[in-house]
């Protein structure tokens, strides 16, 4: 009888492991048919404004930090990010070890999302998110396999364009690109960008240092029961990458009626830029 229990044991522990490593491959499978989507989606048919016209437009504090971020870089096409950090899945949990790739489009502005949270040893929690042609979606699985959400709607859309316009200092040509972002006068140390991205419009408010880079970005972002939220991140550790100034490290936040909520750390490992060779799926 014992070997006969050995036998099953084995047998569903094997039966087990194929069915994790098949959904596996359909995640990655599903992950790169959605990069391909978001590589794929056609430019815009308007042509850029002269940089003339643009900067004479700009507040003062915006077009400082344009002369600091770019100068006179062309715009990024692409970039793909690599992070580590931390998570938290609610302000009473502990922060968690997270990895994250994310592919970023410029002309027209999109992004996919993925990252893997450590909940602990052999179990991981995988999650995708993104906003192409202006549509955000949100998927988040057990190690791959046990789905745990898979959001998408008019809520979602505005949540994931107001990440990408939080986003937008890791290539930061895409703030200067008139078609798609405007900015607003508020002070000498606060302007307001409106990021529109199909049907969707998304404003949030930068505050610049006094070395003229921004401090933290703060918005009204629709959290999961369709409530306006403050929320924002804030920007440290700024390094030259690929000719223009760019944060290594961001925090991410809600304020909730209990007081701040931060759920991301974001650690930058690594930032490629318009790159040739086939994208991976991460």
């Amino acid at each position: 009888m014992a070997w006969l229990v050995f036998f099953v044991t084995i047998t569903l522990a094997a039966v087990l492991g194929i069915v994790v490593n098949l959904n596996r491959i359909g995640f990655e499978r599903r992950l790169a048919g959605e990069l391909s989507a978001l590589l794929a989606v056609p430019p815009s048919s308007v042509p850029r404004p002269a940089v003339a016209d643009l900067v004479a437009n700009l507040p003062p504090p915006v077009a400082r930090y344009r002369q600091l971020a770019i100068a006179d870089r062309a715009p990024v096409r692409t970039l793909r990010l690599r992070h580590g950090g931390t998570f938290r899945m609610s302000p009473t949990a502990k922060p968690l070890p997270i990895r994250g790739t994310q592919l970023f489009t410029a002309d027209p502005p999109g992004f996919v999302w993925t990252g893997r949270i450590r909940m602990f040893a052999g179990v991981w929690i995988d999650a995708r998110d993104m906003t192409v042609a202006g549509e955000g979606s949100m998927r988040v699985l057990l190690d791959d396999t046990v789905p745990l959400a898979d959001v998408r709607g008019p809520d979602l859309d505005q949540g994931s364009a107001l990440r990408l316009l939080a986003e937008m200092p890791w290539y930061p040509t895409s703030l200067f690109d008139a078609r798609t972002v405007t900015w607003a006068a508020i002070d000498g140390d606060h302007a307001c960008a409106t990021l529109r991205l199909g049907n969707q419009q998304v404003s949030g408010i930068f505050e610049f240092g006094s070395d003229g880079l921004p401090l933290r970005m703060t918005g009204k972002r629709l959290n999961d029961k369709g409530k306006l939220l403050p929320w924002g991140g804030t920007y440290r550790d700024w390094r030259t990458a690929s000719g223009m100034r760019v944060p290594f490290e961001a925090e991410v936040s809600w304020q909730l009626d209990t007081g701040p909520f931060t759920y991301a750390h974001w650690l930058v490992d690594s930032m490629d830029y318009d790159e040739v060779r086939p994208m991976r799926a991460r």
